[in-house]
């Protein structure tokens, strides 16, 4: 089963992780560097899970790029994680970041890394993690961008 074909798209995302676990794991850049999360040097992380063909992505994710210079002011990174369906690639997912407005470097998810280690079975999903990766916040099909900042720390 492909990656965006086991998520739904604009629904709301169940619980955070199968093991409890603080969130800890690694996945490539658009560019192939491999990006351990949390990210280091950071207060907190908060992370963008979308897919290309995610209606609801189109509006979320260049909102919440709009908040990258807030959420650095309080040393917070913001990461785009692009889940990928076995016939897309990372071209798509620039292409549709690009058509979005919202060109921006991203992590790139095509083994339902973000499934296992995070639960996401929705998109779009954003967590707000601590330095030590733990879970300060997910979002919900109602979350606002404003929401994603207020909870960051």
């Amino acid at each position: 089963m492909s990656a965006t074909a086991s998520l739904s798209c604009g629904g709301a995302s169940p619980a955070l992780s199968p093991s409890g676990a603080p969130v800890s794991f690694s996945l490539p850049s658009d560019e192939g560097a491999l990006v351990a999360v949390p990210l280091a040097g950071a207060r907190a992380t908060v992370l963008d899970f979308f897919s290309p063909t995610c209606e609801p992505c189109k509006k979320k994710v260049p909102e919440l790029l709009g908040k990258r210079d807030a959420l650095a002011a309080k040393g917070v990174k913001l990461v785009l994680v692009c889940v990928l369906s076995d016939s897309e690639s990372t071209d798509t997912a620039r292409r549709a970041l690009a058509s979005w407005g919202a060109a921006s470097p991203f992590l790139v998810d095509r083994g339902d890394t973000s499934k296992i280690e995070v639960g996401v079975t929705a998109l779009p999903t954003t967590l707000v993690l601590d330095a030590g990766g733990r879970v300060l916040f997910r979002s919900t099909a109602t979350s606002t961008v404003d929401d994603v900042l207020a909870a960051a720390p």
